[in-house]
């Protein structure tokens, strides 16, 4: 998992918005949970709408928020990050949905199928039943336990490559325990090493980049300078093109990058990354 950006300015098409908009008055205006109930049922197809999807799918380079993967069969869920009809916390308890968020584009989400299916209604909170529409800020004072890819706490997730040709998400290194039991829990409720393809699919990435880790200590091995100069330049951006967030499971490469790349290489990734140009050059 990693940052995902919605760039100053950015929202999807405003002919969905308005009809989002209105929606949202109708649920505030409805006098009681069934009412609100039937609204959402009827205008469902609000999120599933293409405007919004393509808006969504655009916006991080058509790969899911969560697992970084492109869907090429199954299809793209939007996923109220909150839930909309009910909340659970991670002992099944249930508390009520945000349902003032159903149609609220800044709550969803674009996710696998397998993984939205997994994650369904829980979302566990430190303090839950204090969020109310009225008060916004009762959202982040609730204290979410499930990290959010549009936060930089995405971060947090890493991967850790396995004897079995898989590649499985883990905590970062030196999270205090408090933020590793978030990762544990977002792993768990996404179900992130649940699905082999989607690890052994790691693990081919992290291969790729330990490949280029090796090219460029090998480069050592030349007996004239320049060449070594150019071989190492040669890994190093292959390496950088891996971890760019364009890439898929990018964020694979980039903890294969942190966790087995020397100091000197680590720098010059993050280099090359910092100057998307010099990775034009072909490798």
């Amino acid at each position: 998992m990693r940052p995902v950006r919605i760039p100053h300015g950015s929202a999807p098409p405003k002919d969905w918005q308005d009809e989002a908009n209105a929606l949202v008055q109708l649920l505030n205006k409805a006098p009681d949970d069934s009412a609100r109930v039937s609204l959402v049922f009827k205008f469902r197809k609000l999120w599933r709408d293409p405007r919004l999807l393509s808006w969504l799918t655009d916006l991080h380079h058509r790969k899911c928020w969560y697992s970084e993967a492109r869907e090429s069969v199954s299809s793209y869920h939007v996923d109220h990050f909150r839930p909309k009809g009910r909340a659970s916390q991670m002992d099944s308890s249930e508390r009520p949905g945000y349902w003032w968020l159903t149609f609220d584009w800044t709550n969803y989400r674009l996710a696998g199928q397998l993984l939205n299916v997994k994650k369904r209604d829980r979302f566990p909170v430190e303090l839950p039943g204090i969020a109310t529409p009225a008060k916004p800020l009762t959202l982040e004072a609730e204290g979410p336990l499930l990290i959010d890819p549009l936060d930089n706490d995405a971060w947090f997730v890493s991967f850790e490559r396995l004897d079995d040709d898989e590649c499985v998400a883990t905590a970062s290194p030196g999270l205090t325990a408090a933020n590793a039991a978030r990762v544990d829990i977002t792993i768990d409720v996404l179900g992130l090493n649940r699905l082999r393809s989607l690890n052994r699919n790691r693990a081919d990435i992290w291969d790729k980049g330990w490949a280029r880790i090796q090219e460029y200590k090998d480069a050592d091995s030349s007996s004239l300078l320049a060449t070594q100069r150019a071989l190492r330049l040669v890994a190093a951006r292959a390496l950088a093109q891996l971890c760019a967030e364009d890439q898929e499971f990018s964020s694979t490469a980039k903890a294969c990058v942190e966790k087995q790349a020397p100091e000197c290489l680590r720098q010059l990734v993050n280099d090359l990354l910092l100057h998307p140009s010099l990775l034009k050059v072909a490798a």
